[in-house]
């Protein structure tokens, strides 16, 4: 009975707290909107989004699936990937993604500096950055670990450059060899290498003085030619140089004229006498010395006076009045070619494409060409110089180093910027393409112009 009676009292109990639970529920219903118990609109919308999220990623599983070349073509064509990481950027990722100007999106967390790791945003919506390199290669960093980063080194102080107040760096790139280096190095006396031009570092290399002062780097100095023994082989060589183009260095009736190696004080001062390089080159290095010899034909015939006129011949020689007068009549003119001067202490290539300069000189002299305007004169002994080191590239013996330094003297040939040597070589180089080397001297003899 007792255990009866219990179980009675707990169903009545568990009765009324259920009805309690009823009451609570229908009256939270009546104070609040049916939709509180529904989904909303919002929720509803948010639930398709997802939805469509989920599908988007689907189309992503796929391509990938297809493979790297057809994934890295989605990446490249497909706005919805980040340039940074490669991955899809999802619907809600969109909203803080970045999107530039060429149509690169990135995730914000990607959208970082290559050098610093640093936000490129920097807490704002916009920033200047600077892209380094191109496609795979290409590195995003902010402007100023940019600068900081590759700004150039001086090759003289070996310091970076700054730039100016309106953020522009200035310096002084050598010609050919690139480096750079401060434009004040190019008025305070820093020396430079007469052979190749460059500037002595303040750190390491020591330059060589010269008798002269002029001074020279230890890798020109490794190939200098000092006396005229030392540039006879050059000399040899290029007069042999000639006859690969069926040509006689020497003309028909003339013998190999004197080679010196002299100072830049006694080139300067034979310059002087010449007075031909005046105002049109800042540094003589080498000089055809000629000179010009006529044989005249001379002859004799009488005159005769005024006051013996009107009588007969034989009273007129009797009374002597007509005297012998001698005439002379310019038969044949020649050039001789009495030596040639050539700058010493100079790179083996540099002394040699100076020395086939001055031998082009020669040739024209020796061979009755008529005097040429200096433009047609220094343009064609410039390409003759420039085939010679041409030439001396090809051969397989060369060094890696002199290959480099024959494509320098190539290089300032072709550049030199000055109207009488660089306008003069350009001209016969494109000559020479065109028409070849005999074809274009036999028209300069004829007509004193290039075809």
């Amino acid at each position: 009975c007792r255990m009866t009676t219990s179980t009675v009292e707990d169903d009545a109990a568990l009765a009324r707290a259920i009805a309690a639970l009823e009451l609570e529920r229908a009256t939270a219903s009546a104070a609040l909107d049916d939709g509180f118990l529904r989904p909303t609109a919002r929720e509803a919308a948010t639930a398709d989004d997802e939805a469509l999220a989920r599908r988007f990623q689907a189309e992503e599983d796929a391509k990938a699936s297809a493979g790297p070349a057809a994934a890295a073509t989605a990446a490249s064509s497909d706005g919805s990937r980040c340039r940074g990481c490669g991955l899809a950027i999802g619907m809600f990722e969109g909203l803080a993604s970045v999107r530039l100007e060429n149509g690169s999106r990135y995730h914000g967390r990607c959208f970082k500096c290559a050098e610093c790791a640093g936000s490129m945003l920097e807490g704002s919506q916009s920033c200047e950055f600077v892209i380094h390199g191109s496609g795979a290669d290409a590195r995003m960093m902010h402007k100023t670990c940019y600068m900081e980063k590759h700004k150039p080194r001086c090759s003289v102080c070996d310091v970076g450059m700054e730039a100016d107040a309106n953020g522009v760096i200035r310096f002084h790139i050598e010609p050919f060899w690139g480096a750079k280096s401060c434009p004040a190095h190019a008025t305070d006396g820093t020396p430079s290498c007469d052979g190749c031009r460059r500037l002595q570092p303040r750190r390491g290399e020591e330059y060589v003085r010269l008798p002269d002062d002029r001074m020279l780097c230890a890798k020109c100095v490794s190939t200098v030619v000092v006396d005229q023994h030392d540039a006879e082989p050059l000399f040899q060589d290029i007069v042999q140089f000639f006859g690969t183009f069926g040509l006689s260095a020497l003309g028909p009736n003339s013998t190999l004229p004197s080679l010196y190696m002299c100072t830049q004080d006694v080139m300067d001062h034979v310059d002087v006498e010449e007075a031909w390089h005046r105002g049109r080159t800042s540094q003589v290095r080498g000089m055809c010395v000629s000179h010009t010899e006529t044989v005249d034909v001379v002859y004799r015939e009488p005159m005769w006076t005024k006051q013996t006129r009107g009588g007969s011949m034989f009273s007129n020689l009797l009374r002597g009045g007509f005297q012998m007068v001698e005439r002379r009549l310019p038969q044949l003119v020649t050039q001789k070619v009495s030596a040639i001067l050539v700058l010493s202490c100079l790179p083996r290539l540099l002394c040699g494409q100076i020395l086939a300069h001055e031998c082009m000189h020669m040739y024209l002299k020796l061979n009755g060409f008529p005097t040429l305007e200096p433009i047609i004169e220094e343009g064609i002994c410039q390409l003759f110089s420039l085939l010679w080191i041409e030439a001396q590239m090809a051969k397989p013996e060369i060094s890696g180093e002199d290959v480099v330094f024959a494509a320098y003297i190539a290089d300032v040939i072709k550049s030199d910027e000055s109207p009488i040597y660089g306008d003069g070589a350009r001209l016969a180089i494109a000559a020479y393409t065109d028409h070849g080397l005999v074809h274009v001297l036999d028209s300069v003899k004829r007509t004193r112009n290039l075809p």
